[in-house]
């Protein structure tokens, strides 16, 4: 995705992925023609993806690479926020998968240091995005804890 440009990542999404393109269509509300063509490369189609359908096509095709495209290019990190945890138990254990993710991350991070290759940068990069995701879970679960604890203490 690092060197992607947006028109090869909506024809991937749209003409790469496991559902057809008819049934991308069916889902977002647009033509199957214009989808099929909006897709193409615009020397090849001369058609542009309106903005205003990219949340469905997103949504239909569970691919947010573009999404993730626009963030990176506007100096954004996009993160997905898993579900909350049900009980005390997951919350324990969010703290330690938090650490063992922080750990590998800085070990994958000493390791492209010492020896940057695209290998050890594609691991330093995964295992970075990994406690970023986790970070932004524990955020969430942190600010449920809180505003649990805030509407207590005003009774």
């Amino acid at each position: 995705m690092k060197n992607s440009t947006l028109k090869t990542l909506l024809y991937t999404t749209i003409h790469r992925n496991k559902k057809s393109v008819a049934q991308i269509a069916d889902e977002t509300g647009i033509s199957t023609n214009y989808l099929y063509r909006a897709g193409l490369p615009l020397e090849e189609s001369g058609v542009k993806f309106p903005v205003d359908y990219l949340l469905p096509l997103m949504n239909s095709t569970k691919d947010f690479s573009v999404l993730k495209h626009l963030a990176n290019l506007s100096g954004f990190v996009l993160i997905k926020i898993p579900r909350l945890c049900r009980n005390k138990a997951e919350e324990i254990e969010l703290v330690d998968e938090y650490q063992q993710t922080t750990i590998n991350a800085v070990r994958l991070l000493k390791e492209f240091l010492s020896t940057p290759n695209s290998l050890n940068y594609q691991k330093a990069s995964d295992g970075l995005m990994e406690v970023m995701t986790k970070s932004a879970y524990a955020q969430k679960v942190v600010n449920k804890t809180a505003s649990g604890q805030l509407e207590l203490d005003l009774e």
